[in-house]
């Protein structure tokens, strides 16, 4: 995966999508992240779909809060809609990829991709990584599903893959209080 770097508001920011923002960005705009893909993707955006992202973008990249915020009040509305979309289509892209294909082994189940999923080998994982639910709120879902591809390799006992949605669940029922 390649981070989106380019020049917005004078000077080159860094452009980052974690799943944390993007349980942000589908609360913000009030669909899922798909759905805003295949908009932006396809020019049938509306403004939040686009202005939402940036600005997450921007926090996931490492611009604080009250930074970004200040950022898109003053330089939003300055850059042509179309230039702006494009940006939000590169972050959503960015975020959409990474996940390397498995390579088809007929009906065996290399790597746990078609296993049930149980949470408690999940968090197994993340112990031995040392990793807190905020930690896993922090990941990229391509990175998370590289890390289990990863552990079972070095493991005999396998982990199950997640869809993206198992882990927007996990992430929904494990995380603080205090980040909902």
């Amino acid at each position: 995966m390649v981070d989106v770097i380019r020049e917005w508001a004078g000077k080159e920011r860094l452009f980052r999508l974690n799943f944390g923002n993007v349980l942000d960005l589908e609360q913000a705009v009030g669909s899922g992240v798909g759905e805003i893909f295949l908009r932006v993707a396809g020019g049938r955006f509306g403004i939040k779909d686009v202005y939402h992202t940036l600005r997450l973008g921007l926090i996931g990249g490492g611009s604080g809060l009250l930074d970004a915020k200040r950022l898109m009040e003053a330089h939003f509305d300055t850059r042509p809609y179309l230039e702006n979309a494009s940006l939000a289509g590169e972050i959503l892209s960015d975020l959409m990829t990474g996940i390397e294909p498995v390579a088809d082994k007929g009906d065996k189940e290399s790597d746990g991709d078609h296993a049930p999923h149980k949470f408690s080998e999940i968090s197994q994982i993340c112990r031995t990584f040392h990793m807190s639910p905020l930690d896993l709120r922090e990941m990229r879902y391509a990175d998370f599903v590289n890390m289990v591809r990863g552990f079972n390799a070095a493991s005999e006992k396998k982990a199950p893959h997640l869809t993206e949605e198992e882990f927007i669940d996990i992430l929904n029922r494990y995380e603080p209080e205090a980040l909902k």
